[in-house]
């Protein structure tokens, strides 16, 4: 998915990378909407004397998109029954992860998510939660969370009673996304977001309108939860303006760290012309998924980091 603002680019930068090893055919772009936005007191913001100021309806107009190009319809006829929806800012998400998929089908559910544990109560990440007795299993953003509630301890287990973080790691069944499309169009979830606007009078302090991708599970009549390690599959790449989050360079010392530890489980050895924790070995994709399969390659080797193992 891709914006009014940012699809031109994303197709030349496809173009050039020849797809990432895909057929072009392989890959749909489809454009998510806008929203006007508006003052802190209701009134829509003018871009210019006659163009009101839009901005993009937010991640989770990912679903409204899909039904507006009639892309749903379009894998119901190649048969497709779940789909896989990831962060693409994770550098260590395992696409289509089949461990994944297998606990999914078999818990017969509509929906699931990966979590990790928070790393502390103060973490800025969303928590799954469970709206009322009985109720779905949603998600709540830091932002909506009190202190109370950060560090509140479930009694019976001495842990946080919040304590399953958000990565953005989902499965849907594709019929529930087909039903989830409706319900949305009927009763749309928008959060604010407070940004600096262009205007008619330049940048102003305004208002912007998103939808969020996992406002779905409020809908799901049945979500199941996956705990992964963190260390394994998050690693997200943001801006470098808070403790959340990783620069590229550290997100991409995560993924050498985690790689380099396939290789010594697989017999290998690791020399390093400096420290460790700031380098380490790639493995490529067409070698081996998440570690299996490279005893043949590196049982008894010895790599030098920084390397990577290629097919």
């Amino acid at each position: 998915m891709t914006s009014p603002f940012t699809d031109e680019v994303t197709r030349k930068f496809f173009e050039t990378h020849r797809y990432f090893g895909l057929e072009p055919n392989q890959v749909t772009f489809f454009q998510q909407g806008t929203i006007p936005c508006v003052s802190h007191d209701g009134r829509f913001i003018m871009e210019t004397p006659y163009k009101v100021a839009k901005a993009p309806d937010g991640n989770g107009g990912v679903y409204a998109a899909l039904k507006s190009k009639r892309l749903l319809d379009d894998m119901a006829a190649k048969g497709v029954k779940y789909v896989d929806c990831y962060g693409v800012d994770n550098v260590l998400v395992r696409v289509a992860d089949p461990t994944f998929l297998g606990y999914f089908i078999d818990r017969g559910v509509s929906a699931a998510a990966k979590v990790v544990r928070k790393a502390y109560p103060q973490e800025k990440v969303g928590v799954f939660v469970q709206r009322g007795k009985g109720g779905p299993l949603s998600v709540v953003e830091y932002s909506e969370m009190d202190a109370a509630m950060t560090t509140e301890i479930n009694q019976t287990t001495g842990r946080l009673r919040y304590c399953w973080s958000n990565i953005c790691l989902h499965m849907f069944t594709l019929d529930f996304l087909n039903q989830v499309t409706n319900s949305l169009e009927k009763d749309s979830i928008y959060h604010l977001a407070e940004k600096r606007i262009p205007s008619v009078h330049g940048y102003t302090s305004g208002l912007k309108l998103e939808q969020f991708i996992f406002d779905v599970f409020n809908y799901s009549p049945s979500t199941a939860l996956f705990e992964v390690l963190r260390e394994e599959e998050f690693a997200p790449v943001k801006n470098a303006n808070g403790a959340t989050y990783d620069t590229p360079d550290s997100a991409r010392l995560m993924l050498l760290r985690l790689h380099s530890r396939w290789v010594v489980a697989a017999g290998g050895f690791l020399t390093h012309s400096v420290p460790l924790y700031m380098t380490g070995v790639e493995v490529s994709p067409l070698c081996s998924y998440a570690g299996e399969n490279l005893e043949a390659i590196c049982s008894g080797r010895t790599f030098h980091a920084p390397s990577e193992i290629s097919f």
